[in-house]
């Protein structure tokens, strides 16, 4: 699938593949499953520079005033890159929350906020939140526990979907509020679950805000999550062409061995199905305000597809492709690690025909 992008979005995406291909992201996941610190402040601050963290604020708000496309475009290439950061996800924090002040620290790269909206394993988010928010927006208080956020050592605060007597809320709280117990994740990092008991908070978004702006919110993340799933794949795909054209076996290089070409076209296809529709996705999502099941079909089915393809490209490598000194195992260990980050693809099955369901 061949994109029609606009000159502001050609330049982007263009800075992202330069970024990307100036770090060694395979280097850099071998190296952070043996360190505590998941998040490298100084790529961070990069990435803030090239202006990614405000791709989709307002410009009212310092931002440049884009949309999810542009954010995909931008995660697509980190994942190319094997680039740990969730830069897209904070970027994605940073338009949900508005005018809020927060914003400009987000933007600028001097803090790092990530969402905490699921609750337990089989979650997505967009249910009531079991979190309770009490007091006034002066003297807020969080009661509850909040599952799935990456690298939560290394951030400065969440915001975070709790329940006030009002209605859902989205309120922020400072890291060093929130107690957090983490699990290590395959492909280096951590995952994070946030306990909260009195815990002090700052409304972000009141009741009237909250609900569009949690609904926009996860649209963004799983866009987004799709997006970076798709370069892994995309990736993983182009290394293993270029060594079925290099790899030899019978003096002939193993790529002109049929069933090997049938497999890679597969996999060429699956690569390309899924693009299509995290684009088509993020421009309904980026016209309507919203679309729910487009973005949990897109985050579906590349999660999926991302893993097969990852597990193919292993295959199609041989003995090699098991090894850890080989790059390309990092590439399934990383789709292994998105496609679950913000629920898994049966969940977001069920999400995209409930959607789809209340549409008929």
């Amino acid at each position: 699938m061949d994109l029609l992008l606009s000159e502001e979005q050609t330049m982007l995406r263009e800075s992202a593949v330069t970024f990307a291909q100036r770090q060694n992201g395979a280097e850099r996941l071998r190296e952070i499953r043996e360190s505590n610190t998941k998040i490298d402040r100084g790529l961070w601050q990069e990435m803030a520079n090239a202006g990614w963290l405000a791709i989709a604020v307002s410009e009212d708000a310092g931002g440049l005033g884009l949309g999810s496309t542009e954010i995909c475009l931008v995660a697509e290439e980190l994942g190319r890159g094997l680039i740990p950061e969730p830069v897209p996800a904070a970027a994605a924090v940073a338009a949900a929350i508005g005018n809020d002040p927060a914003v400009g620290e987000i933007v600028g790269g001097s803090t790092i906020i990530m969402p905490a909206l699921a609750e337990g394993k089989r979650a997505i988010g967009d249910e009531k939140p079991s979190v309770k928010a009490s007091g006034s927006n002066d003297d807020v208080r969080l009661a509850g526990a909040k599952s799935g956020i990456p690298n939560a050592a290394d951030c400065n605060g969440f915001v975070v979907s709790a329940s006030s007597p009002d209605g859902p809320v989205l309120a922020y709280v400072a890291a060093a509020d929130a107690l957090f117990s983490a699990a290590d994740t395959i492909d280096g990092g951590t995952i994070d679950v946030l306990q909260f008991d009195d815990t002090s908070a700052r409304i972000v978004c009141g009741p009237n805000e909250a609900p569009p702006a949690i609904t926009r919110l996860l649209d963004m993340l799983h866009l987004a999550t799709a997006a970076e799933l798709l370069g892994v794949m995309h990736q993983a795909h182009e290394i293993t062409v270029e060594y079925l054209k290099t790899r030899e076996q019978f003096d002939r290089p193993i790529g002109s061995f049929q069933a090997l070409q049938h497999q890679a076209v597969d996999n060429l296809v699956a690569t390309e199905m899924s693009k299509s529709l995290i684009y088509q996705a993020a421009q309904a999502i980026d016209a309507r305000g919203s679309a729910p099941g487009l973005a949990s079909a897109a985050l579906s089915r590349t999660a999926t597809s991302a893993l097969d393809v990852c597990k193919s490209t292993i295959q199609l490598h041989g003995g090699i492709g098991f090894t850890d000194e080989h790059d390309i195992g990092l590439y399934l260990k990383r789709a292994m690690t998105l496609s679950v980050r913000y629920g898994n693809a049966g969940l977001h099955r069920k999400r995209y025909a409930a959607a789809a369901e209340a549409y008929a």
